[in-house]
């Protein structure tokens, strides 16, 4: 199946999801995250702030268990820039000035934010509303994502995380879909077999 039926088909699905089932869920990705990476080796984790509206998988639980339990390990977040269809990365701060941006996303201010270096990324929380086996995704069609990891290091691990297990293939995938190297739905930790990234 293509990109643009399997995103109506996954947003239509997580439409149908209560907010008690979207926490549950949430709450389940981010315990699988934290007994599967070692977080504590990680100079900094890569967040996306969720769109609730959306029913995305909700960040909170992973954003702040890192910000109060791995002192060494900083949390980056995203700033959308419209014009360019890039992104700009900040350093996450309990106290940070956040705005809605045109879609409905949280985002820094970047007056009184810290600019973040895509280099220092080691580790990407991707947002997606489907994935297969081979580790592709289907997101919103924008491609701020794609280009982003395009930038990042070779080594800084690509996690997807998604309400749904992955279906067989997306069929139209294409030579600038970046793939994932690991994805977390609520009931376990999909490794992409061919894709893997060596954890220190």
């Amino acid at each position: 199946m293509k990109k643009q039926a399997l995103r109506e088909i996954f947003r239509d699905r997580r439409k149908l999801l209560t907010d008690s089932e979207v926490s549950a869920n949430s709450q389940a990705i981010a315990r699988l995250f934290f007994s599967y990476f070692q977080v504590e080796t990680l100079r900094a984790v890569h967040c996306y702030l969720p769109i609730r509206r959306q029913k995305e998988v909700d960040t909170f639980p992973i954003i702040y268990t890192i910000q109060e339990e791995y002192l060494k390990t900083h949390v980056v977040i995203p700033r959308s820039l419209p014009e360019t269809g890039e992104m700009e990365h900040y350093r996450w701060l309990p106290d940070m000035t956040l705005a809605m941006n045109r879609w409905g996303i949280l985002e820094p201010n970047p007056v009184h934010s810290l600019q973040f270096t895509v280099a220092s990324i080691d580790l990407v929380i991707v947002p997606l509303l489907a994935f297969d086996k081979q580790g592709h995704r289907v997101g919103y069609g924008k491609g701020f994502y794609d280009r982003f990891l395009a930038r990042c290091a070779p080594k800084t691990i690509k996690v997807g995380i998604c309400m749904f297990e992955p279906i067989t293939q997306i069929d139209d995938v294409n030579a600038f879909d970046i793939r994932l190297d690991y994805c977390i739905t609520p009931n376990r930790v999909w490794k992409m077999a061919s894709n893997q990234k060596i954890l220190s």
